[in-house]
């Protein structure tokens, strides 16, 4: 596993940092579409340096605010900065800067609400977090329950989205085959917070993030497993604070299952697929995990698995990133085709990936595009291989 470490300092410092050499343009998914200097990493470097650094706020348009939000946050201009910025985190404090202004868009209100009224980011109340367990032949076995060897951390796209349902469905079979303790927190899970430290309301995902390590400690979870990229790169990098000296190892699904398959607790059937892996930006690129799903599929017999052209640390963004969808879903879609004609080239009749944010983009993109390819979660390939 392989993870940049991150120099950031002060927004205002790392605007002064930027040399202006323009590498992170080709990089960045967002400037490919728009084309404008404005929306290159650059360009709103160099404005947020006139408006913070040098104190200059008519630089703080509509049309900068704009550009800020159409961010996905996927971290590749970091990847090419000559001088290490962490751009990542330095659109993340500009966000929270503009909505310590009142100048976000309106949609990140919607978002805030959303959340501070429901505890996740649908518009059914969170009492609801596992409707989707209905479709269990035994439903009772995902109720929390304090002690178990691992917590399942669900997420609140796979457990209010019919699409991305499947995913917890697939994952509790996988479990329950390999005879795995486990459980989950019902609904006294809340949003892991991203959409609101996204959108630049940190005190706000503060609460989120204080609620749900209370509940880890009470029901004395240590090992927990999440199946979405960026509940588990919060997990990980946000919630450290508050988890202090408590003992919680923190897993992305694929390096649960990973290990499963590694102690030979799970059996793998042959499948006769070309099977490519996206690799989802903060799984991958934000959080370096590339080997396990990659273990997984290498696994399977009968799998052959192709690259995408753009892989691992250099592997396209899917478009679904940064709250991207509620302020601009056309610039996302034209995000997710450029990953798409890659798919088409890979000659893959299997799209893996591990985000639910990803499998939807790409699904979506996928059926536009007529191209005869599943696209899939890879605990829905682990099962299908049972």
């Amino acid at each position: 596993m392989t993870e940049r470490n991150s120099f950031f300092t002060t927004l205002e410092n790392e605007a002064l940092i930027c040399g202006r050499c323009g590498c992170c343009r080709s990089s960045c998914p967002v400037y490919k579409i728009i084309g404008w200097e404005s929306a290159a990493p650059r360009g709103k470097i160099s404005l947020a340096k006139e408006a913070f650094a040098k104190g200059d706020k008519s630089a703080l348009s509509d049309e900068f605010v704009k550009r800020v939000a159409q961010c996905t946050l996927c971290g590749a201009c970091a990847s090419e900065c000559a001088t290490c910025i962490d751009t990542r985190s330095l659109w993340l404090e500009l966000r929270k800067r503009i909505a310590g202004l009142g100048k976000q868009p309106a949609a990140y209100d919607a978002i805030r609400e959303t959340l501070l009224a429901n505890k996740n980011i649908s518009n059914f109340e969170n009492d609801e977090r596992l409707e989707w367990a209905e479709d269990l032949d035994e439903p009772e076995v995902v109720e929390p329950r304090a002690g178990a060897e691992v917590g399942y951390f669900v997420g609140c796209v796979s457990s209010f989205f019919p699409q991305a349902a499947q995913i917890p469905l697939d994952m509790v079979e996988i479990l329950t085959e390999a005879e795995v303790d486990f459980t989950t927190m019902g609904a006294d899970e809340w949003c892991c917070g991203f959409p609101l430290i996204s959108t630049g309301f940190q005190a706000e995902a503060d609460q989120f993030i204080k609620h749900n390590v209370e509940k880890i400690k009470e029901m004395d979870i240590h090992t927990l497993i999440t199946g979405c990229a960026s509940c588990y790169h919060v997990w990980k990098h946000d919630y450290q604070e508050e988890l202090g000296d408590y003992q919680l190892e923190i897993l992305h699904n694929t390096e649960y299952l990973a290990r499963l398959v590694k102690e030979g607790r799970l059996e793998l059937n042959e499948l006769e697929e070309v099977v490519a892996y996206h690799d989802p930006c903060d799984l991958g690129r934000n959080s370096g995990i590339y080997e396990a799903p990659r273990e997984i599929i290498a696994a399977i017999p009968g799998v052959k698995m192709v690259e995408l052209y753009h892989n691992r640390a250099d592997s396209l963004c899917c478009g679904g990133g940064g709250n991207l969808q509620s302020v601009d879903a056309e610039l996302a879609e034209q995000i997710a085709q450029l990953r798409v004609e890659e798919v088409n080239a890979s000659g893959a009749t299997i799209l893996v990936s591990a985000c639910q944010q990803c499998e939807q983009m790409l699904s979506t993109a996928v059926r536009k595009a007529e191209l005869p390819v599943r696209v899939m979660d890879i605990s829905q390939l682990v099962l299908e291989a049972l």
